[in-house]
């Protein structure tokens, strides 16, 4: 377990007992408060900073708690996220994903694989049995992004039936967004870096937003998942807990450790953003989720910084003498790659790629 840093925090805050005993029994999640900090108490960033240095470097996952997004959002954003998985398979089909990788993506027809965690498991080669709704930052038809037909930076296809959908999910959204920007501070400390380091690299944040059904299989093949294991491409990640059980986290023994509910928290980890800037010393952990006991949805907001930030290693982040683990590319290098790496269609017109439309032809969809 490492427990020395390549730049030490400020004051040598020690990481809480609490978070040391979680990681080291590898049965529970590490529970952060983050309401002291987000009130702006003094020594809460410092401690926070302390906590998830330790757990970025060994586990890379925890849960939040008095996090200041209203559980009324959240439990109207579950409610419209079943819903969103009810409505007509004829209305699901005209928002199929495709080339910018939004809309709808039907059970068992793709397969989740990536190259970063081949090694620290297995290739995996069996068809994902959930089904999920993709949607990227909520985007106007004059957004030059749009015009432009830049990848992944279209228009989300919201569905016509559900209008309240569009409205809460937005909401959720925006929400969660203001809640990463505040927690960015306890990273940037974390890596002994000043507080306000990434504020830069967060003037038009991007996010990908993953709302995801699993429904409970009767017969599952064998080394199939509900979803394969994989790491995320983020900065950082959030999704709500749910009283169903069903996500593991592979921590550093290599063993899956069940996550428990705890009510009203929320899931936290890293992905290869954070990865790639700290040059490997804050990790992005495999995890999956196994086929669950009943009908289980979930609401993933991966978190990434502005498309032309730089996801190469912070020099500051490298011991003296060591060496940059990842290239010099901006996030959008990296994003593009990332997704056809991991997500593998059973049907090859949904990577179909299209010339891009006339303005006109924007503005008529808007």
């Amino acid at each position: 377990m490492t427990t020395s840093g390549y730049t030490e925090i400020q004051g040598r805050v020690a990481a809480s007992a609490s978070v040391q005993a979680a990681i080291a029994k590898g049965k529970e999640l590490p529970l952060l408060d983050v309401g002291p900090y987000l009130a702006g108490e003094p020594g809460a960033l410092e401690q926070l900073a302390a906590d998830v240095k330790w757990i970025q470097e060994n586990l890379g996952f925890f849960a939040i708690v008095n996090h200041g997004i209203p559980q009324s959002l959240i439990d109207e954003s579950f409610r419209q996220t079943a819903k969103l998985f009810e409505i007509s398979m004829e209305e699901k089909n005209r928002h199929r994903v495709g080339y910018h990788h939004q809309g709808y993506l039907p059970p068992k027809s793709s397969i989740l694989k990536s190259t970063a965690i081949m090694e620290k498991i297995a290739v995996n080669t069996k068809k994902d049995t959930n089904a999920a709704w993709l949607f990227m930052r909520n985007r106007s038809a004059d957004d030059p992004k749009v015009l432009a037909n830049v990848r992944h930076r279209g228009l989300n296809q919201w569905p016509d039936s559900l209008p309240d959908f569009k409205k809460t999910l937005h909401a959720y959204q925006l929400a969660m967004e203001q809640l990463s920007l505040k927690l960015l501070p306890i990273y940037a400390r974390a890596l002994g870096l000043p507080a306000d380091y990434f504020a830069p690299m967060f003037k038009a944040p991007e996010y990908y937003q993953r709302c995801a059904y699993y429904h409970p299989e009767e017969k599952m093949e064998e080394g199939q998942y509900a979803l394969a294991p994989h790491s995320d491409g983020s900065f950082l990640t959030l999704l709500p807990m749910t009283p169903v059980v069903g996500l593991q986290v592979m921590t550093p023994s290599k063993e899956w450790l069940k996550v428990s509910y705890v009510e009203g928290a929320l899931i936290v980890n890293t992905g290869q953003v954070l990865n790639r800037l700290s040059n490997d010393r804050f990790i992005a952990t495999p995890h999956r989720v196994v086929n669950p006991p009943m009908k289980r949805y979930a609401m993933t907001f991966f978190f990434y910084p502005d498309d032309d930030a730089s996801v190469a290693p912070i020099k500051e982040c490298m011991a003296p003498g060591e060496k940059a683990k990842y290239d010099e590319r901006s996030f959008y290098d990296f994003f593009v790659p990332y997704l056809d790496d991991l997500y593998h269609y059973n049907d090859a017109n949904f990577m179909k790629e299209v010339e891009p439309e006339p303005a006109e032809a924007a503005d008529s969809k808007a």
